[in-house]
């Protein structure tokens, strides 16, 4: 259970500061915040991400931490493109507005122009040769408006199909992975909170499970960081390919993969997470150009059921120690995590 108490809190401030200082940050309310975080293990995947980063020793520094705050706290990039691309496209509706318009006044400027000649031959007074020729004279004028109208409408469709094709990529880009085109963490976590509801309302089963690619540091060390991003897609293709059409599956960061299972029970849920450790186990990897055996690729999987109620962080925290006995009982296997009702029952204190 989440320890929320005063003593709690201040035990992880002085731990954020203890981490700014460690790390030469300056004490920011992104750098607090993302350091509390790291030290409440309220969010495992930013702890992830940031133990990574430490044991690669990677600099800690200001770069980094805008990282971290844009991938795990912040949607500021995803509403910067849209705001940005929602001001062209009002841009370009103007536009089209002020042409359509200048369209109008040109079209009743005709028509007042054959109105006028109208008149002029009714009452008799007509010079023939000059009212014909001012009349070609407006009407190829207002050919050549219309000409020029139809080029600037025709740009003008032309920018609004490319702004929708931006639009487009930048939403793309707010809930996809782009190494794996799996969902990305944001994305995630907003399909959870959707499937959970949905679990609650009608009663039917709903799991989770928590991939997590064994050595994967390893893979890096030794063959490289290219390989390991070849790694991480051809998971994430046996991940999608156990997938079922409802079943969801994501990145959840790093080397780590979750997969929501909507309809399904823990003892059918433990059956696909050991089908999926058994495809990946079974996959031999070579280098492309040399053909020399990599070895092969294992995961260690936790399986945990969501019981209605329950906040989604316990429901993950449960996966994730489930996963975390999988490789401590030696990875490459298949760990069931308890329900939470049972976790009460045998620990009153975790209540």
């Amino acid at each position: 259970m989440l320890d929320d108490s005063k003593e709690f809190a201040l035990a992880r401030c002085r731990d954020a500061v203890e981490s700014m200082t460690r790390f030469g940050l300056a004490p920011t309310p992104r750098h607090y915040g993302i350091w509390y975080a790291y030290h409440a293990r309220r969010n495992l995947a930013l702890r992830r991400a940031l133990d990574v980063v430490i044991s690669n020793r990677r600099a800690v520094d200001d770069a980094l931490m805008l990282e971290i705050h844009e991938k795990f706290f912040s949607s500021d990039a995803e509403e910067r493109t849209l705001r940005e691309a929602a001001q062209r496209v009002q841009a370009t509706l103007q536009e089209m507005s002020g042409l359509l318009a200048g369209a109008g006044s040109d079209a009743a400027r005709y028509s007042a122009a054959l109105d006028e000649a109208s008149v002029e031959v009714q009452s008799g007074q007509a010079d023939l040769p000059s009212l014909i020729a001012r009349l070609v004279a407006e009407t190829r004028a207002l050919a050549a408006r219309n000409e020029r109208l139809g080029r600037r409408l025709d740009d003008s469709a032309r920018q609004m199909t490319v702004l929708e094709r931006q639009l487009e990529d930048a939403r793309r880009e707010a809930t996809v992975d782009g190494l794996t085109g799996l969902m990305n963490r944001r994305a995630f976590d907003q399909t959870i909170r959707t499937l959970a509801g949905t679990a609650m309302n009608s009663g039917d089963p709903l799991a989770l499970l928590v991939v997590d690619i064994d050595h994967f540091k390893a893979v890096n060390d030794t063959w490289g960081h290219a390989v390991g991003d070849a790694v991480l897609q051809l998971v994430a293709r046996r991940l999608a390919h156990r997938a079922r059409a409802e079943d969801k599956p994501a990145r959840f960061g790093g080397e780590e993969f979750v997969l929501l299972l909507p309809g399904t029970t823990l003892e059918e849920a433990a059956a696909i997470g050991d089908a999926l450790r058994a495809d990946l186990e079974s996959q031999r990897l070579v280098l492309r150009d040399t053909q020399q055996p990599i070895g092969t690729v294992t995961a260690s999987i936790g399986v945990a059921l969501y019981e209605p109620g329950e906040r989604l962080a316990d429901w993950v925290g449960r996966a994730d120690a489930a996963l975390y006995r999988a490789k401590a009982a030696g990875r490459n296997r298949v760990e069931v995590a308890p329900l939470a009702g049972s976790l009460r029952e045998t620990n009153p204190e975790a209540a």
